[in-house]
């Protein structure tokens, strides 16, 4: 039965994706799950999903018992996610709070969660231009995973830490973003997400480093608040740092339009 239910997902997910790519016959179900969640991570990693799906749908209907079993259904969630089937996303993730099966498992669970918020928060701002209440939602859910007391999964708290930096980034908060970031650098050091974190607390300086420049030449008011991409704006209207992309005065410039034919 189980067996149905992924090639019937699987066959929906092919036609929702028009044919775009076709199943790859190295995906067998005699493979191990150890080597079908291989597959699958390699597959979603080259965005090509619908692979991707098969292999991890394999495990997680088929082997419920393995190893591989969490890392498998949360690779699932993505999958679903990345072809807009966002219920059956939040579903799966859910379910494996719900189970808790391994303990040590739960803040990566905690994190894909956190990622769904943030994916939603990111399609609002598209639609609607205001995205907070998600980040909010994503922020929550990280500080659940670092602070989750039955694992010891460093990679996974490392990454919520670090995370929770970029989200307050994104809303516009500096000072918390890089209390965020020193909290990475020092509860985690060694860890990849803790040279990222200095990284990215040297690039918001230097963002705003940049912005009381631009202030102090007049070219932003005084309470704007600088983004990675209002200062690309910025820099490619003006030219060079300091240097306005048009001298002329705005009355000059229509007098000179109304002078076309």
């Amino acid at each position: 039965m189980r067996l149905w239910i992924l090639i019937l997902g699987a066959l929906a997910l092919l036609i929702a994706s028009c044919g775009k790519k076709e199943v790859r016959s190295v995906i067998s179900e005699d493979d191990k799950p150890s080597q079908l969640l291989k597959y699958g991570d390699q597959f979603y990693q080259s965005g090509d999903y619908e692979n991707a799906f098969r292999a991890y749908g394999i495990i997680y209907y088929e082997y419920p018992t393995s190893r591989e079993y969490i890392d498998a259904a949360i690779g699932l969630s993505k999958c679903y996610g990345a072809l807009q089937s966002y219920e059956k996303q939040f579903e799966i993730l859910y379910g494996l709070l719900r189970e808790n099966l391994i303990p040590s498992k739960v803040p990566g669970v905690y994190n894909a969660i956190a990622e769904f918020y943030e994916r939603s928060a990111g399609i609002s701002e598209q639609i609607t231009g205001e995205g907070s209440n998600d980040y909010k939602t994503a922020i929550n859910y990280y500080n659940k995973s670092i602070q989750y007391p039955n694992s010891d999964d460093l990679n996974a708290k490392s990454f919520a830490q670090f995370k929770i930096g970029t989200l307050y980034e994104k809303l516009k908060d500096n000072l918390k973003a890089i209390e965020a970031y020193e909290t990475a650098i020092n509860a985690y050091q060694g860890t990849e997400w803790s040279l990222r974190a200095e990284q990215n607390i040297l690039d918001i300086r230097e963002r705003e480093r940049r912005r009381l420049e631009y202030q102090q030449q007049g070219l932003l008011p005084e309470d704007t608040t600088t983004t990675p991409e209002s200062l690309l704006e910025l820099e490619s209207g003006a030219g060079a740092l300091g240097t306005p992309a048009s001298t002329a005065p705005r009355d000059s410039v229509a007098a000179d339009t109304s002078k076309t034919p």
